[in-house]
């Protein structure tokens, strides 16, 4: 702990007393909360730039709508099927406000966790490195899904163990207006989930269509 009468006291330079609250700062970043993100990108439109992977605001929400007639597209990996928690915890919002619930989608969880295990390689975004399109949107696009809007929530939590993640990442989401707007949005009617853990982190994809 740093006293600073006792530096003032003995007229010593505020130099070390600055490199030291400098380092104690930098800690505390290390230690810090979860971080999550969520974007906006109209279709035809270039997305909202990204953050650097591990900054700590969000992202602008990743939302779009599609223009285009149905794609064509080869399959995708299998995933892990959604934490059903998740699931009922927005239907549980959904509920309070007066909204239907949102239908698990197994496509969507395999979409989820594809985007989970790429965030592992390229940090907390939407869009890949050199590409212009959501990731999720691509990733729909490959694989045919059919849809007129499409979202995505992302997070990531500390660990392990990761016991909270999944209720960390529906709290910190519910107190973002974008990540909450995506939650509760009318238009959406299925959701996907995904998680990828990565030695102390956990990556966590939630994905969003009509």
């Amino acid at each position: 702990m740093i006293h600073y009468p006792a530096f003032a006291a003995r007229r010593a330079s505020s130099a070390p007393l600055l490199g030291a609250i400098a380092g104690l700062a930098a800690i505390a970043l290390c230690l810090g909360n979860p971080q999550s993100g969520v974007g906006v990108a109209p279709a035809a439109q270039i997305p909202v730039a990204n953050s650097a992977p591990e900054r700590w605001n969000d992202e602008i929400a990743a939302r779009s709508r599609s223009s285009s007639g149905p794609p064509t597209g080869a399959g995708l990996p299998s995933g892990p099927t959604a934490p059903p928690a998740v699931v009922a915890l927005f239907n549980r919002e959904r509920g309070v406000a007066g909204q239907p619930p949102l239908t698990e989608s197994l496509v969507l969880d395999t979409i989820a966790s594809t985007r989970a295990r790429q965030m592992v390689t390229d940090g907390l975004t939407h869009v890949r490195p050199g590409r212009t399109v959501m990731a999720a949107t691509e990733l729909l696009q490959q694989s045919g899904v059919p849809y007129t809007w499409d979202g995505e929530n992302i997070f990531w939590a500390g660990g392990p163990p990761f016991d909270g993640a999944i209720s960390d990442a529906e709290t910190w989401w519910m107190n973002s207006p974008e990540h909450r707007d995506n939650i509760l949005g009318s238009h959406y009617r299925q959701v996907g989930i995904g998680t990828a853990i990565d030695g102390d982190k956990m990556y966590i994809s939630a994905v969003f269509t009509d």
